[in-house]
C-alpha cells in the first residue's frame, strides 16, 4: 500500500528555509564583507604549509559531498517507493526549494564573479597572500586552465572558490534530502485502529531519530569543511599573531556551528512534536481500552511498542543537535591548525 503524508506538513520545510534566510541577512547586514587584514601577519614561507591546509581542504570536501550524495540518494529512494501521488509531488518541491536557495550563491558568484567571497570575511587580502604560495598543475599564467576554470591571478584561490561552488551543490541535495526524509517521518496509517496506529507510530519515531542523527552526522563533518577552509592559513600566519587570528577563526566557526545546530532543530523539532502530540492522543485512547485501564498494563502496552519515555534518547537527541557546536569547539583546538 502507497505511503502517505498530508501534504500540508512538507510547509515544515519552510522553517530551514527561513533559518538560511536569517543567516544570509545576519551575514550581510551585521558582519563586514571584506575585513581588513594585512598579509604581513603572514610569516616566511617554509614552501610546505599551504600544502598543508589543501590537504585538509580537499579531504573535508569529498567526504562532506560523498556523504551529502548518498543522504540524497536515500532521499530519491524512499521517493521512488509506492507512496501517494501528491506526497510525492510535495517531496520534490522542498527539495527542488532547498535545492536553490542552496546554490543561489554559486549562481551569483557565476553572474558577477568579481563578488565578495566569504573567505574576505576573514581576511580577503591575508587569504589571498598566503594562498598564492601554492599552485595547481599547468598553470603558468592567468589566462591557463585547470579542471575547473580559469587558474586566475592565484590558482589556488580558484581552486576555493571553484570547491566551495561545488559543495554548495552537494550541500542543496543533502539538506533537502535530510528535511524530506524528516518530514516523511510523518507517515499516517492507513488503518484508523489502535494498534495499526501504535505500530506506524512506533515506526515513525524510529525513522525519526535515525533521521536526526544522521542530520547531526552529516552537518558536524560540514563543520569539519568549514573549518578545513576557515583554518587554511593560519599556521602561515607569524607566531606572534597566529592566537589572535586563531581567535577570529574560531569565533567565526562558533558562529557556523550554532548556525547548522539550528538548521537540524528547523526541521527536527516540529516533526518531533507532531509525533509527541500522536503519542499523547494514542496513549489516551488505548487508557480508554478496559484491558489497558489498569497503570501497569497501560505502561506495559506503551512499552511493547517502544513508545515509552525514554531518557537515553532525550540525551542521544541533544548531542545530534549540538554535535556542529562540538565540533566548532573541536576546530578551536590546536591540533587543528
Amino acid at each position: 500500500m502507497a505511503r502517505y503524508v498530508p501534504p500540508r506538513y512538507f510547509l515544515i520545510g519552510l522553517v530551514p528555509a527561513a533559518m538560511a534566510i536569517i543567516e544570509a541577512i545576519i551575514t550581510k547586514h551585521f558582519l563586514t564583507a571584506n575585513l581588513p587584514i594585512s598579509a604581513e601577519l603572514l610569516g616566511p614561507d617554509n614552501g610546505f604549509q599551504e600544502t598543508t591546509g589543501r590537504f585538509r581542504f580537499l579531504g573535508a570536501t569529498w567526504f562532506f559531498a560523498a556523504l551529502a550524495l548518498l543522504v540524497f540518494v536515500m532521499a530519491v529512494r524512499d521517493l521512488a517507493q509506492p507512496i501517494a501521488r501528491q506526497t510525492r509531488l510535495a517531496a520534490v518541491l522542498v527539495l527542488l526549494g532547498i535545492f536553490a536557495l542552496a546554490i543561489y550563491p554559486t549562481i551569483e558568484h557565476a553572474l558577477h564573479p568579481e563578488s565578495l567571497r566569504n573567505y574576505h570575511r576573514l581576511g580577503g587580502d591575508l587569504f589571498e597572500a598566503a594562498l598564492a604560495r601554492g599552485s595547481l598543475p599547468g598553470c603558468v599564467g592567468p589566462a591557463d586552465r585547470w579542471l575547473l576554470g580559469l587558474c586566475g591571478d592565484v590558482p589556488v584561490i580558484s581552486l576555493l572558490n571553484r570547491m566551495m561552488d561545488v559543495t554548495n551543490v552537494f550541500a542543496g541535495l543533502g539538506v533537502g534530502g535530510l528535511v524530506v526524509g524528516m518530514v516523511l517521518c510523518l507517515e499516517e496509517p492507513p488503518d484508523t485502529g489502535l494498534e495499526a496506529q501504535a505500530a506506524q507510530l512506533e515506526r515513525n519515531m524510529n525513522r525519526m531519530r535515525r533521521q536526526l542523527y544522521l542530520s547531526g552526522l552529516v552537518l558536524t563533518f560540514g563543520m569539519f569543511f568549514a573549518i578545513s577552509w576557515m583554518r587554511w592559513p593560519v599556521p602561515m600566519v607569524d607566531g606572534a599573531q597566529a592566537a589572535v587570528y586563531g581567535a577570529l577563526v574560531s569565533s567565526a566557526l562558533l558562529f557556523v556551528g550554532i548556525y547548522f545546530s539550528l538548521l537540524i532543530l528547523s526541521f527536527y523539532l516540529p516533526v518531533a512534536l507532531i509525533l509527541e502530540g500522536r503519542k499523547q492522543r494514542l496513549s489516551d485512547a488505548a487508557a480508554q481500552d478496559d484491558s489497558l485501564a489498569d497503570y501497569k498494563a497501560h505502561a506495559a502496552w506503551l512499552k511493547m511498542r517502544g513508545l515509552e519515555t525514554n531518557p537515553i534518547e532525550f540525551l542521544k537527541s541533544g548531542f545530534a543537535l549540538a554535535a556542529p557546536v562540538l565540533a566548532a569547539f573541536a576546530g578551536s583546538f590546536p591540533s587543528f591548525i
